[in-house]
């Protein structure tokens, strides 16, 4: 028989209940609060347990509670002076139809978080200052020994030189996106919002990234529109397409394959649209595309260059626009990028 309880057991109980590190608040099944633990009071705060007792759970956490065991929702945290704090709450039953929510202060957390992601963005900011500039240095050596031609230097040095200054183009491209994604983490890209003809933007992508399709023996091709008028930034707009494009005839199907620049509109936006006949992204994939660094499955096993960043990069200049941007895409089947941009209206 094991050994009866001992009558200071309640206190015990109590007190192991008011040493938790968590803020506990019981309630009945009217939500009706029957019993808190110091940490709650502190929390909510009360002066002692009897100023939360008998207040339905509706005074203390805005919304619903999540009504199965272990299940945790997200709420807002009233005070007793008024103020508020986010709050993350689990819900467990407990006997007699009682249940026990655990209350968590996410102040903390989401303080932490913002810390280090500003610590992240510096550090990402500080390195890409300091690669730069030497690889900037780089490739203009590399362009001026190139332009020297023979018999300044040999065939085959001039052709190492070429590898050296695609190598280097490469590498500052990579400084340059974790430059964007530094300053769009800080909120501090900028963009010049004024009427721009998409057209051109397209074609001067089109000229720059040719090269780099013949190397993979796609073709880019463009339809739709000849002209489309947008409220937005040149720079930052052809920053955008290059990004998309390049993600294009990366993930394309070479040896005859194609890639699509399409210009058309859709109610009060122009919409570039660039399609892909690759490989194509998996639906449980498609939502993860816009995380920084993330690279999907097929990426991985194919080893298709790139560090993920180019995606989070339009997508954070599009919305620096007031903009959209949406991934369609089938396995085998290709991928097809819409960019929806505010059209403006052009006065001849």
């Amino acid at each position: 028989m094991p050994p009866t309880p001992p009558e200071h057991d309640a206190a015990v109980l109590r007190g192991i209940v008011d040493a938790s590190s968590d803020a506990l608040v019981v309630i009945d099944p009217e939500g009706v609060v029957a019993l808190t633990n110091v940490r709650a009071q502190g929390l909510f705060g009360a002066a002692s347990a009897d100023e939360l007792r008998g207040l339905v759970v509706g005074d203390l956490l805005t919304g619903a509670l999540a009504g199965h065991e272990g299940a945790t929702t997200s709420h807002v945290g009233v005070r007793r002076d008024g103020g508020d704090f986010p709050a993350e709450v689990r819900c467990t039953p407990l006997a007699g139809d009682l249940r026990c929510l655990v209350v968590s202060d996410l102040s903390e957390r989401q303080a932490l978080r913002a810390a280090g992601e500003r610590m992240r963005d510096e550090l990402i900011a500080t390195v890409s200052h300091e690669l730069r500039t030497p690889l900037t240095s780089i490739l203009g050596y590399t362009e001026i020994l190139v332009d020297m031609g023979e018999p300044a230097i040999s065939r085959q040095a001039a052709r190492l030189l070429e590898i050296v200054r695609r190598n280097a183009e490469r590498e500052l491209k990579l400084v340059e996106d974790l430059l964007t994604i530094a300053l769009l983490g800080n909120a501090g890209l900028t963009v010049e919002p004024v009427p721009t003809d998409l057209a051109p933007v397209v074609e001067a992508v089109i000229d720059e990234l040719s090269p780099m399709a013949d190397e993979v023996g796609i073709s880019l091709t463009r339809s739709g529109l000849p002209s489309l008028w947008v409220v937005g930034d040149a720079s930052r707009l052809t920053d955008v397409v290059s990004n998309v494009v390049m993600n294009a005839l990366k993930f394309g199907r070479p040896g005859g394959g194609q890639v699509d620049i399409g210009l058309t509109t859709e109610g009060a936006y122009g919409v570039i649209a660039v399609h892909d006949r690759g490989m194509g992204i998996h639906a449980d994939e498609l939502p993860q595309l816009f995380e920084p660094l993330y690279r999907t499955a097929g990426a991985v096993a194919a080893a298709v260059p790139g560090a993920g960043l180019g995606l989070p990069i339009v997508k954070g200049i599009v919305e620096a626009h007031a903009g959209e941007i949406d991934v369609a895409s089938e396995p085998g089947n290709g991928t097809t990028v819409q960019v929806k941009l505010p059209l403006v209206t052009v006065r001849a």
